[in-house]
């Protein structure tokens, strides 16, 4: 086996772990908070309170996920009654504003960059994501919602994905209950996180910085819209994406380029496309992948035209 598969085969046995215990972990552990505090989520996420998209949006900025490692929060969110809308924001949010990009962002670029990058994507993110809840969830979910009414309770009719539904409780049920209802949840998008985590290694292995760079530098203007699909067809990780943009400015590249890919990579990936579509229609996943290009080619094309 060549030294390149090797790091490829070890690649994907991080990836597929590291989500796979995620994803466990986090089911179980919102699965129990949503059933003790049922009412506090109720109040502070309610569907219909516009205070519930900065709420996702804070949610997903103290959350350090990649965007494959956001799946199980949103999952168990969506799973437990949380509007589409809502659902959004924390999805678009939790990779592109989280504690490791903004401490990257700041010791790299600098506060005013750091600054503008935040208030850009809050604004963006609210705005879009109030948008996605004007269209009707059983056009974008897998299976259609039941109830638009808000709540956390446990109970059949409240569950947007009948794969995804919990079992109603006749009584308090124990973290080991939970703990097994999670590794149900994780069965069934067992193929979508193999597959997602397998052209994520694929990627990171085979595509050569090198060649990202001498591609986006050849582009002039048009290097803005392409960095960010090309930010999209590669998995990078918030630890790494940073560094990359860094190595991609001195080597040329101009920024606005740099953060149109930085935000495409970060904010979307094939990978992720896979884990989603085991719980979203086509259609959400073409929504999901136009905004995270209007955001990423809008911040670009800003930070190009002030020289942020």
């Amino acid at each position: 086996m060549s030294e390149k598969l090797l790091s490829v085969l070890k690649e994907f046995i991080f990836l597929f772990a590291e989500l796979s215990i995620l994803f466990i972990f986090i089911s179980t552990l919102v699965s129990a908070l949503n059933h003790r505090y049922k009412d506090f989520f109720q109040k502070q996420l309610k569907s219909t309170s516009i205070s519930s998209y900065f709420k996702a949006i804070f949610l997903g900025g103290i959350t350090p996920f990649c965007s494959c490692s956001t799946i199980p929060l949103l999952s168990a969110f969506l799973k437990n009654g949380v509007s589409l809308g809502v659902c959004s924001a924390y999805l678009l949010t939790s990779p592109l504003i989280n504690p490791i990009i903004i401490t990257m962002l700041f010791l790299s670029f600098g506060a005013k960059l750091t600054g503008a990058y935040v208030l850009f994507l809050v604004c963006s993110i609210f705005a879009l994501s109030l948008l996605i809840s004007k269209l009707s969830p059983t056009s974008l979910l897998l299976t259609p919602k039941p109830s638009p009414k808000f709540s956390l309770a446990p109970t059949t009719p409240l569950s947007p994905l009948k794969a995804f539904s919990p079992q109603t409780p006749q009584k308090s049920k124990g973290i080991k209950e939970y703990f097994k209802q999670a590794l149900q949840d994780y069965k069934k998008l067992l193929p979508y996180i193999a597959l997602g985590m397998g052209i994520g290694a694929g990627i990171h292995g085979f595509v050569p910085q090198e060649l990202l760079s001498q591609t986006l530098k050849d582009y002039g203007g048009l290097s803005i819209i392409l960095s960010a699909f090309l930010g999209i067809l590669l998995y990078i990780r918030a630890s790494v994406i940073i560094p990359i943009g860094v190595a991609l400015i001195e080597s040329g590249v101009p920024s606005g380029a740099v953060m149109s890919f930085l935000i495409a990579g970060a904010g979307c990936s094939l990978p992720e496309l896979v884990l989603l579509k085991g719980m979203f229609k086509t259609k959400f996943l073409a929504i999901f992948v136009c905004v995270v290009l209007s955001v990423a080619i809008g911040f670009g094309a800003l930070v190009q035209v002030l020289g942020v």
